[in-house]
């Protein structure tokens, strides 16, 4: 069996740089050490696969941990701790008490990389990963691994024992992933919005795995023009984006603003929708971003496309209140009667064109009538851009860009 692990392709190729200090808690064999020491990181193995070998029956499992640690130098922080499969076949008390013992070596920002598994037929014992290219993983069944039946430790009852790490990024479900596995990245002392993007936190890594197709690139001068202007704002410029997670890249956008935030409204308002209703309004808490927060700009793309007028007033006053005067808000609107029946995904790429995927065949019915019901609905904002396109598959849109009124 194999699995592709999008988390440890978003260490080596957005997180880790060089010089970085790696703590690898599985074997040697697996490969990854070697991708590791090209990025001259520097590596230090921690074989918990033989400490569950040799202490399954230890009367003490807790002082046979401890036992089993090689010493560290007092000053070594690490930045990045691989797990792999371990955590899932190891006692709460045994993680924490890990978690204990490496706390002098971690340091405000250290990454734990763990895969959980979820599904109903937990394995018997650690799988062995042996890399094979493009951070593919084979599972090999090797008969020197230990028996350990996995605990099943949900993520919350993890997170509950190891002090001071906090979840930021999940991965699962994406193509070439095993489906039973979840992939967590984990912070220590994080002092960030869940919201902001750190190096890795939230850029899909599924665009390492592919390349763009020409076909899929458009042109879409409103998003030249705000990204211009947001480029132009006094101090640090600071960005949220609102589209899709999954199925995009968003290395170009963190590279053209010194903070990027995201928040996939799709999905938090379908959330909201099923706790509440058919009719839900936007929470006030769903822009969780660091307190003091200014935002210079908002990509929205075709998302109010798919709210009601009540809904995209709300998001305009909400928005609104945590805008710089002059700030742009960007969205497309679609021309025809029929729309795609959900959002597509726009990915910005270094280029400045977008690349539009996941367009869906079904259509529904377009809510909005005309641009001047929309502008009734966004009062605080004037027209500053407008621009007519088309998708990859040929359908009509205006492209708006507004700017908040002072």
């Amino acid at each position: 069996m194999q699995h592709r692990s999008f988390g440890l392709a978003a260490l080596t190729t957005e997180m880790v740089k060089s010089g970085d200090r790696i703590l690898d808690l599985g074997p040697l064999s697996s490969g990854t050490t070697q991708a590791f020491l090209q990025l001259n990181c520097q590596c230090h193995i921690e074989d918990l696969i033989e400490y569950l070998a040799e202490n399954q029956s230890a009367e003490d499992p807790l002082a046979a941990l401890e036992d089993h640690l090689l010493p560290k130098p007092a000053g070594l922080k690490f930045d990045v701790i691989l797990c792999w499969d371990i955590l899932n076949f190891l006692e709460l008390d045994v993680i924490r008490h890990l978690v204990r013992l490496l706390q002098p070596h971690l340091k405000q920002g250290t990454i734990l990389h763990t895969m959980r598994y979820t599904g109903r037929n937990q394995p018997r014992k650690p799988r062995r990963f042996r890399l094979l290219d493009n951070f593919c993983y084979e599972y090999i069944d090797d008969p020197e691994y230990p028996t350990v039946p996995s605990k099943g430790h949900s993520t919350v009852t993890l997170l509950k024992c190891m002090d001071r790490f906090s979840l930021f990024n999940s991965l699962m479900k994406r193509e070439g992933m095993d489906q039973n596995v979840t992939e967590h990245f984990l912070e220590y002392d994080s002092v960030t919005s869940r919201n902001q993007v750190r190096s890795g936190g939230a850029s899909d890594v599924s665009a390492y795995f592919r390349s763009v197709r020409d076909d899929e690139r458009i042109e879409m001068p409103g998003v030249e023009k705000a990204l211009a202007t947001i480029s132009e704002s006094s101090g640090a410029p600071t960005m949220l984006e609102c589209g899709r997670k999954n199925g995009r890249n968003i290395d170009a956008l963190k590279k053209k603003v010194a903070a990027l935030y995201v928040e996939d409204l799709h999905a938090s308002l379908a959330w909201q929708k099923k706790l509440h209703g058919e009719e839900t309004g936007f929470s006030t808490s769903i822009f969780s971003l660091d307190p003091g927060t200014r935002l210079d700009g908002v990509f929205l793309w075709d998302l109010l496309n798919y709210y009601s007028g009540a809904q995209i007033q709300q998001l305009g006053e909400l928005l609104g209140q945590r805008m710089t005067p002059g700030a742009t808000l960007h969205f497309v609107m679609y021309k025809s009667a029929q729309i795609p029946e959900r959002p597509s995904t726009f990915e910005v790429l270094d280029d400045n064109r977008v690349a539009v995927t996941g367009i869906s065949a079904g259509k529904r019915l377009r809510t909005l009538n005309s641009t001047a019901d929309l502008m009734r609905l966004l009062p605080g904002y004037r027209l500053y851009g407008h621009h007519i396109g088309k998708l990859p598959t040929g359908e009509a849109f205006q492209e708006f860009v507004l700017q908040l009124k002072p």
